[in-house]
């Protein structure tokens, strides 16, 4: 990465670095810094998988906040450096030990609001399975499949996309 390059960040309590090097929380830094330092508040970027099987929906019960104990797609932050597509594969097989590799595209979810944390856009891929065990882990309680017409309260907007996936998988 170019040192001279300025990459910043700042959703919930993700840290950004300004150019000392110094570590400030989104409640320090003020609007008038980010503009003497010429950084830029952006979303952060997430993915999410949708892995089905003998119809039924893989989900994972979330073990920290937000949503904690809630069920949830897969998925997690892209971090820097790393595809999309591999950050998918990554977070499925971290929270499930599924071995994953993407199918399709479903859709990226953009609404400010979808993730209290902050503005988090997430892209949405639609995974099948290549191998692995079936174990929960990393932010993961549980790792379950469930009856794609009888789920659990879902975590997020993750509802919704579930909805547009049925509609995307019925044509």
């Amino acid at each position: 990465m170019n040192k001279n390059k300025k990459c910043f960040c700042i959703s919930g309590k993700i840290i950004g670095l300004n150019l000392f090097g110094k570590r400030f929380s989104k409640k320090i830094i003020k609007k008038r810094d980010l503009k003497k330092y010429n950084l830029y508040l952006h979303p952060s970027v997430a993915v999410d998988g949708i892995v089905e099987k003998d119809n039924k929906i893989l989900l994972i019960k979330r073990k920290n906040n937000p949503f904690k104990n809630c069920f949830a797609l897969p998925g997690g932050f892209v971090e820097c450096g790393e595809t999309v597509e591999n950050a998918v594969v990554r977070e499925v097989y971290e929270e499930t030990g599924l071995i994953t590799k993407v199918k399709s595209l479903l859709g990226v979810y953009s609404s400010p609001d979808r993730d209290p944390r902050g503005h988090v856009i997430s892209i949405v891929f639609i995974l099948d399975i290549v191998e692995g065990e079936l174990n929960a882990g990393d932010d993961a309680k549980e790792a379950l499949f469930f009856d794609i017409y009888n789920l659990p309260k879902l975590a997020f907007d993750h509802k919704k996309i579930i909805e547009d996936y049925l509609r995307w998988k019925n044509g």
